[in-house]
């Protein structure tokens, strides 16, 4: 049952832009807002992160999910609960940054969960991945911001919660596809 719930919270969270988009055809502003409340709070409850980034990570998603989803509860205004995406994407430029100015780089971090003998070249690559990352939630949380301010709700859906995936997802693969140029195999 917990892990049903938590895949449950976390498709709908991801599908976040596509559910407000079609949601507000069927519910108003104001349930949709309480609605993300309990989800937020069934968030917490069932997030069993051991990594402190983590934990720190789902807490501030959750409080600025939160945030908005009670602003939108209480104005009743879908306005509220399309700054979301924009507060994920700093977040995410927070967490990537700091790990930075603090390494082990956040991206070296999981790296090393799957190899522990990460060789020199590997922690250069990981960082110079990180910086991309952060570069990436910054101009991300930027374009995000605009389809809020200046977009139509269908411009704001599908960047959101098609476009930005499908960057992120082409960054991912990327990656992937380079890692074996840059980092040393193991011996």
């Amino acid at each position: 049952m917990y892990n049903l719930v938590k895949v449950i919270v976390v498709v709908l969270l991801f599908l976040y832009p596509v559910f407000i988009y079609f949601g507000i055809n069927y519910f108003s502003p104001a349930q949709l807002g309480l609605f993300l409340i309990g989800l937020f709070a069934v968030r917490v409850v069932f997030s069993r992160k051991n990594n402190k980034t983590a934990r720190l990570q789902i807490i501030f998603t959750v409080l600025i999910g939160g945030t908005l989803a009670i602003l939108t509860w209480v104005s009743n205004s879908v306005e509220y609960l399309k700054w979301y995406p924009v507060g994920l994407n700093i977040v995410f430029f927070l967490v990537f940054a700091a790990s930075l100015i603090s390494p082990p780089s956040i991206i070296e971090q999981i790296a090393r969960s799957h190899r522990k003998d990460l060789p020199a070249s590997g922690v250069i690559y990981t960082r110079n991945v990180t910086i991309i990352w952060t570069v990436f939630f910054v101009i991300n949380a930027l374009i995000s911001s605009w389809t809020v301010i200046y977009g139509s709700m269908e411009l704001w859906t599908l960047y959101n919660g098609l476009i930005s995936y499908i960057i992120m997802g082409t960054i991912l693969a990327l990656e992937v596809l380079l890692r074996k140029f840059f980092v040393e195999p193991e011996k």
